[in-house]
């Protein structure tokens, strides 16, 4: 896929208002994956980006150029007043300027369609935000998709594109373009589970999509139909835009796909009622029974879709760094959604290894990682990292100084929290490896578990006195290790740990560390078995 960059002579002439036939009243860029837009107040100028990905082609400036005519036309069916004209950018003696398609008097470097600007206080994806949007809007929207789809059936081709085969089609290529998100966006064992249930429900269901096309059910949709394409005037119609010019096959589908987009979305801002009202008010205007029956289907492709768009965006050189890194939070969490409509997935855990120095929490975390193939995160390693030290580098500072200072531990959790969410965000398994001498961190990581939806475990490692003098002993002899626990630090570490509350006790195990490794790992493993864990090698299998 390649993602190459337009001519910054153009972007700066847009940017600019001297270039526009008409006064700016203010001036915004905004980018996807794909355009540029540009918004003057009286008008949009929208610029496709010269990229390759796999499903769109944009390279050639005779290509922008067809698939701007194609936009024009395709979004004139929803949005006739909104979308005016495409115009070329000319190159003059006095420099770029816009002029009409038919008559460039130019050289011409690049094509932009102009549309109306719409009030962007009332796109439906900020007023959702706002929680602005009723039941009798979604109504209105519901009944408006009805009669477009019964408009649009399309004919033979458009029909074929329902079948079976040409579903898998577009299925594989979303799994194919997101392979490599693995291990960035999505854990493998999340991203297998979206995978297995859609081409499993294709395998199951091929009588039911074939009925589907039979009945006139695939049409010339949309393609791109979620709030973020759709204006809602404080009076009058819903304005549906931005349609897919570009691949014909992601726009002609089942008019449930194109539904789902818009159902999926409202799922993701949290109104899953104002989805029931859509899917309700939809089955009644079109007589469409049988929706219910691919709804899940193509909710979980549609999320996929979205994760995918992402994920392009999060690699985009264009953008800045702040926005490619929430471009990744939002794949991640569009991945998430698939796996809730696929029915689920393997469950994911966090582990909390706690207890005092020398009782053997972090050989038993190491063991764990091994096992299971886990990222270990040590407090002993995250702490000397934010000092710039390196992981076996010592410090004598006393208790609860430098660094261990009350501001440094809890800059060292919030450190691993923020790595830890990162992981469990995916859907992947982590251990955090601290000693969560405090019942406020325990409970910081009890919610951040409950809010990225992993299966939480905290493991007390205790041991008896002689035993952690005899290993601290030995520590402080070789000196090889992250911590710098001392025997002369014991009691006051003691001390400071409080007792754990009735909700950290109900997800607590407490392991002998003076026990054997194999005892110990049993235990833990045991344990984790009840949870639902599932072993690599299971797995595979």
């Amino acid at each position: 896929m390649e993602q190459a960059q337009t001519d910054p002579e153009v972007l700066r002439a847009l940017g600019s208002g001297e270039i526009y036939p008409h006064p700016v009243a203010a001036m915004e860029h905004l980018q996807t994956h794909i355009s540029h837009i540009f918004l003057t107040g009286p008008m949009a100028y929208k610029l496709k980006k010269p990229v390759d990905l796999g499903f769109l082609d944009f390279r050639a400036l005779e290509d922008r150029r067809r698939f701007c005519l194609d936009e024009l036309r395709l979004n004139r069916r929803l949005a006739p007043a909104i979308y005016r004209q495409v115009m070329a950018v000319v190159r003059r003696e006095e420099g770029l300027a816009l002029a009409p398609l038919e008559d460039p008097g130019g050289e011409v470097v690049e094509y932009v369609l102009q549309m109306a600007q719409m009030d962007q206080g009332r796109m439906m994806d900020r007023l959702l935000e706002q929680g602005e949007v009723g039941p009798e809007q979604v109504t209105r929207l519901a009944r408006l998709l009805a009669r477009f789809y019964a408009s649009e059936k399309g004919g033979p081709q458009v029909a074929f594109a329902g079948r079976p085969s040409q579903v898998r089609l577009n299925v594989e290529e979303n799994f194919r373009q997101t392979q490599d998100y693995q291990g960035i966006c999505v854990s493998p064992a999340r991203w297998r589970a979206v995978r297995d249930f859609s081409l499993g429900f294709l395998r199951q269901h091929r009588e039911l999509f074939k009925q589907r096309v039979a009945q006139g059910r695939v049409v010339d949709g949309h393609g791109d139909l979620h709030s973020g394409n759709i204006n809602l005037p404080v009076d009058g119609e819903p304005i549906v835009f931005d349609c897919i010019e570009f691949n014909q096959r992601f726009r002609w589908q089942d008019a449930a796909c194109d539904l789902a987009f818009l159902a999926m979305d409202l799922d993701h801002h949290g109104r899953r009622d104002l989805r029931e009202v859509l899917v309700k008010e939809y089955i009644t205007a079109s007589g469409d029974r049988d929706l219910l029956r691919v709804l899940d289907f193509y909710l979980c492709y549609r999320a996929v879709v979205r994760a995918k768009v992402y994920g392009f965006m999060h690699e985009d050189p264009a953008l800045e760094l702040t926005e490619r890194f929430r471009d990744l939070g939002r794949a991640r969490s569009y991945f998430r959604q698939a796996a809730g409509y696929a029915g689920g997935e393997p469950p994911y855990f966090m582990v909390c290894m706690m207890g005092l120095m020398g009782t053997g929490k972090s050989y038993l975390a190491r063991l764990l990682a091994l096992a299971t193939g886990w990222p270990h995160l040590s407090s002993d390693v995250v702490r000397k990292q934010r000092a710039g030290m390196a992981p076996g580098q010592p410090s004598r500072d006393a208790w609860g100084r430098g660094l261990y200072s009350p501001q440094a531990t809890e800059e060292t959790y919030e450190a691993l929290a923020r790595r830890a969410g990162s992981r469990l965000e995916m859907g992947g398994s982590v251990i955090v490896d601290a000693s969560f001498r405090e019942e406020s961190w325990r409970e910081r990581f009890l919610d951040l578990a409950a809010r990225e939806g992993a299966t939480p475990l905290l493991v007390e490692v205790y041991a008896s006195p002689q035993v952690v003098e005899e290993r601290l002993a030995r520590r402080e002899a070789t000196a090889d290790s992250a911590s710098d626990g001392r025997r002369e630090l014991v009691v006051a570490q003691a001390a400071s740990c409080e007792e754990p509350s009735a909700r950290t006790a109900a997800r607590l195990l407490r392991v002998e560390g003076g026990d054997e490794a194999p005892a110990k790992m049993a235990r833990l493993m045991a344990r984790l078995n009840r949870l639902g864990y599932i072993s690599r090698q299971d797995r595979e299998e």
